[in-house]
């Protein structure tokens, strides 16, 4: 079905600074009616991979096979054929998946109307999904205010109404809440099991783990492990001894893990020794004699719990309050929350959190000056936010409000460098100031080695550590992030929110997060939940929600270097 065989994918940087290596070599097999995930490391070539299976691009060298047809000798117009009538994508940003002018029902009808198909069948096929995916009473509303949940759905609806042979879905679930996450889930499971669609699902998400019966370990380009629900349920098992699967590849290399690396205390190279008589092999520090035969546990480094200090003043003025805030929605009208009546004080660090579509975002698109269109009164900053007030509102966003989209407000074409240049000539920033540096937060987030490439060869995960740098070296008095945590592994979920409670700690700065991710929430932070067109709940959250993962956790965040 999928055949990958010694792919390598380099992405010249146009500036002649330093290529991006995506794919190092990477072998993978895929059989037909598989329901898979691939996991890894931000940045480890997941979506490229993905990219090539789907032929949306083609490998610098090695093969790749899909449905008996070698599709990296195709050219454009073969490869697009190739992909209409047989694969299914699933981006995890649906603005890339769906046209938001038009409705629902007819952004289903185009993909069949493209494809020759009658106005009235293509619409017979688009109600028909909707009413599979149950999702019908979606079809009138233009995809534009849908929110993300409703549009991942949509997007699955899109993938479908030409019943491709194979569906690709890129971080499908990454910034959804659990019940949306689970219906996905389900549907998902639902087509590979009645349709025996192969289904190839790149996430972070464990959750697949449950369901899939393989899962794939990409790690710095290559295949670094395969993992059925065996591997996973044994790996979990509480022993005194750790155990760790590697994937040999075709040209003989091996995954090493971290913790054997660290265990042996091993630099560039290492010892294999074969004990025939025992018919035991030993792999050794060619320095020391340390083994990894030997009984002695793995430690384990003590991780310390992010707290957030109660330093919260609100006798002073609030840096955001709301009277009375309603918010329609056109085409058709909607009613998305009414009669919000907030304080936000500084020095707070507020989580907003609810299903999807209940205005999470809709809220930071007010607040932060984007959206206008509502009834009630906003004042943020000491500012009143109204069309008769623009001018003081630019001047706001531009010198003292931070805001951090889930589409990523970076230059795709040009490097992360030349974003922060372009960015500091508008927020009038320096690159020293008193509480992060640049250089600290490019290691940091790990993003040193790559800051002189374009941000369109970045992971989706890459960007996102990008725009929090971008907002933190900012300093701004209000912080809005949406979703910062959503498609990152968990050690990056952990430096992010490190930084971000630090910073709030550390400055007068107030910060509001829209997330799903309930595990990411610091104590002494206040938790906001909206529901039911309202506010729902306001509290202040005092223990920590997240436990350690352990060290066979199979969260890329604890996948090694080697």
């Amino acid at each position: 079905m999928i055949n990958i065989e010694s792919v390598t994918k380099i992405y010249p940087n146009p500036q002649n600074v330093r290529s991006t290596v995506a794919l190092r070599g990477c072998d993978l097999i895929i059989n037909q009616g598989d329901f898979v995930s691939i996991i890894g490391p931000s940045g480890a070539g997941k979506s490229t991979l993905m990219r090539l299976i789907g032929g949306l691009e083609l490998p610098t060298s090695g093969k790749v096979n899909v449905l008996g047809q070698d599709i990296d000798l195709m050219n454009n117009k073969q490869r697009c054929e190739f992909r209409k009538n047989n694969i299914g994508f699933i981006n995890q940003l649906p603005q890339f998946n769906l046209f938001p002018d038009l409705t629902v029902i007819r952004n289903l009808m185009v993909p069949n109307i493209l494809s020759g198909v009658s106005f009235e069948e293509a619409k017979k096929i688009a109600i028909e999904t909707l009413e599979e995916l149950e999702i019908k009473n979606l079809s009138s509303k233009r995809t534009g205010f849908l929110s993300m949940g409703e549009a991942m759905r949509v997007s699955l609806c899109m993938a479908l109404v030409r019943t491709p042979k194979m569906l690709l879905a890129d971080e499908p679930t990454g910034q959804l809440d659990y019940h949306n996450s689970r219906i996905l889930l389900d549907l998902l499971k639902k087509i590979n099991e009645e349709y025996k669609t192969t289904i190839v699902v790149v996430s972070h998400d464990p959750v697949y783990f449950s369901v899939v019966s393989k899962s794939f370990l990409i790690f710095n380009g290559r295949l670094g492990g395969i993992f059925t629900k065996k591997d996973l349920i044994d790996l979990e098992k509480e022993s005194p001894r750790e155990e760790f699967i590697s994937h040999i590849d075709s040209h003989s290399y091996i995954f090493l893990p971290s913790q054997v690396r660290t265990f042996l205390a091993l630099k560039d190279k290492v010892k294999y020794v074969i004990d025939r008589s025992t018919n035991e092999v030993f792999i050794e520090n060619p320095d020391s004699k340390v083994q990894v035969k030997s009984e002695k546990k793995i430690s384990k480094l003590p991780e310390t719990p992010i707290f957030l200090q109660e330093r919260v003043d609100k006798s002073t003025s609030p840096i955001i309050e709301t009277k009375d805030l309603t918010k329609y929605y056109q085409f058709p009208k909607e009613l998305i929350f009414q009669s919000v009546n907030l304080r936000v004080y500084p020095r707070e660090l507020i989580f907003l959190v609810g299903p999807s579509g209940v205005g999470k975002t809709t809220f930071l698109n007010i607040v932060s000056g984007i959206d206008l269109d509502f009834s009630g009164s906003v004042k943020v900053l000491g500012k009143n936010f109204c069309h008769s007030n623009l001018s003081n509102i630019e001047k706001l966003r531009s010198h003292s409000l931070y805001y951090s989209s889930q589409y990523i407000n970076l230059y795709p074409s040009k490097t992360l460098t030349q974003n922060i240049v372009l960015f500091s000539s508008k927020k009038e920033f320096q690159r020293k100031r008193g509480i992060y540096d640049l250089e600290f937060l490019l290691n940091y987030l790990s993003l040193a080695d790559i800051q002189h490439q374009p941000v369109e060869t970045y992971s989706q995960g890459e960007r996102k550590r990008a725009s929090i740098l971008l907002g933190l070296l900012s300093e701004p008095k209000l912080m809005l992030l949406d979703e910062p945590t959503a498609n990152l592994d968990e050690l990056n979920k952990r430096k992010v929110m490190k930084l971000i409670a630090e910073y709030v700690m550390s400055s007068n700065t107030t910060a509001i997060i829209v997330t799903h991710d309930l595990l990411s929430i610091v104590p002494n932070s206040t938790i906001i939940e909206f529901r039911d067109k309202n506010i729902s709940k306001r509290k202040i959250i005092t223990c920590l929600l997240y436990t350690s993962p352990s060290p066979r956790d199979l969260s890329t965040s604890r996948m090694p270097s080697s």
